[in-house]
């Protein structure tokens, strides 16, 4: 059996060069132009928006709220595979310092997350408050703090076998982070900082003693991993074809009349398959979903033409990108390969599909826009998301299928 520390300097490796080998895909010259582009407005309209900011303005309440969730949420990297539930059972009394190793290097990680976050809500309280920016080294040594605080009582947690526990769990860390944050932002009596604090010792103490002498439960921490890097995988679907993505399949009967307009017969056949793979897997749904929803809530609430613009475009954007896996999907099932139909139907199914869902957005992203800054800028938006949406399927797509196509 190999040496604790040399178990965890491979498995970090490993899970470095597997971090690299989609990060150079996702970093590409695409996503690039999207954070320069994306990046760029939201800085402006946000810079803007700052300014408009009184000293009425709730800025304790809303910082304590953003940083709250980001220390709340503590994934603990393990590395963990299934394959361990068995060879490294025997080995669990002596693998302390490797779960150590696994909390520095999840705090390491949440730590970049909290210095950005943090920055980007500084601007807000000096306008509000009127505070220098010194006050950002104090709250982010209280942010480090309580990240530590967190991924200590979390992997406490972790040894407790209750359906219910995890919920409590971050509730209860939530309402200590958020309101130490509010007092501390707020300039509350220390009074007030005793009396959390203390509530939070209690519960730490609690929170160990009900821990104490309970064995690891290896079920949870190899669900958690697998969540972590599947979350992972998921992003990097969206720039590249992941065959480690666990997508979920289910049945969505109520959506069997939406394939009642494709036709029947064997020229239909990609047809078919692809929008029950679209409706019926959440890897492809679920993300077209959440894109879709982000879209409209930004537009409803911006107000502003411009911005409904960029975002509309950057959006449109990434849900085409994200669907290019869907013609690779089935590509390593023998059936599929049986099937009396020319390859050519295969790509203009994709293609046709493709141009459907953008323009379904499109249309929900000009109606938004309609409702949030009027009647002509709302078709403004519309007739540059359509365009834009003709010109990513008719031109832009067929040749990334192409290229696509070179690789099998």
């Amino acid at each position: 059996m190999k040496h604790i520390d040399e178990l965890w300097r491979e498995r970090f490796q490993a899970y470095m060069k597997e971090l690299r080998r989609y990060l150079k895909y996702m970093f590409n010259d695409h996503l690039l132009f999207v954070l320069i582009f994306g990046g760029g407005a939201a800085i402006y309209y946000y810079s803007g928006w700052v300014k408009t900011l009184t000293s009425g303005f709730p800025v304790g309440i809303v910082m304590a709220f953003i940083l709250g969730i980001v220390l709340t949420i503590s994934p603990i990297s393990t590395f963990l595979k299934e394959a361990d539930l068995v060879f490294l059972l025997p080995l669990e009394t002596k693998l302390g310092s490797y779960f150590r190793k696994g909390i520095n290097l999840s705090f390491i990680s949440q730590a970049y997350i909290i210095l950005l976050i943090l920055a980007a809500c500084m601007p807000m309280y000096v306008q509000v408050t009127g505070n220098g920016f010194s006050m950002f080294f104090f709250m982010l040594f209280l942010a480090f703090g309580l990240k530590i605080w967190n991924l200590m009582v979390h992997w406490q947690m972790l040894k407790i076998r209750d359906s219910y526990i995890h919920v409590y769990d971050w509730i209860i860390r939530y309402i200590f982070n958020f309101l130490l944050f509010y007092f501390f932002i707020e300039k509350a009596s220390f009074w007030f900082f005793g009396v959390v604090l203390l509530i939070m010792a209690v519960f730490t103490i609690y929170v160990r003693e009900a821990a104490k002498n309970k064995t690891i439960k290896w079920e949870i921490l190899i669900e958690k991993e697998q969540g972590r890097m599947q979350a992972f995988y998921h992003a990097a679907n969206m720039f590249t074809d992941v065959p480690h993505l666990r997508g979920k399949v289910k049945r969505r009967r109520w959506l069997d009349p939406v394939y009642s307009i494709i036709p029947y017969g064997s020229e239909h056949t990609y047809r078919f398959l692809f929008s029950r793979t679209l409706i019926r897997t959440s890897e492809f749904s679920g993300l077209i979903i959440r894109l879709t929803l982000i879209t409209i809530l930004i537009i409803l609430f911006s107000g502003n033409l411009y911005l409904s613009v960029v975002i509309s475009v950057l959006f449109l954007y990434l849900t085409g990108f994200q669907l290019f896996p869907l013609i690779r999907k089935h590509e390593l099932k023998i059936w599929t390969s049986l099937y009396p139909v020319e390859q050519s139907q295969k790509r203009h199914a994709f293609l046709r599909l493709l141009l459907k869902v953008l323009l379904a957005q499109a249309v929900l992203f000009g109606i938004c826009a309609l409702i949030s800054t009027g009647f002509r800028n709302g078709i403004i938006v519309f007739v540059i998301s359509v365009l834009f949406t003709f010109v990513f399927a008719k031109i832009y797509a067929p040749g990334r299928v192409s290229k696509l196509e070179k690789y099998y």
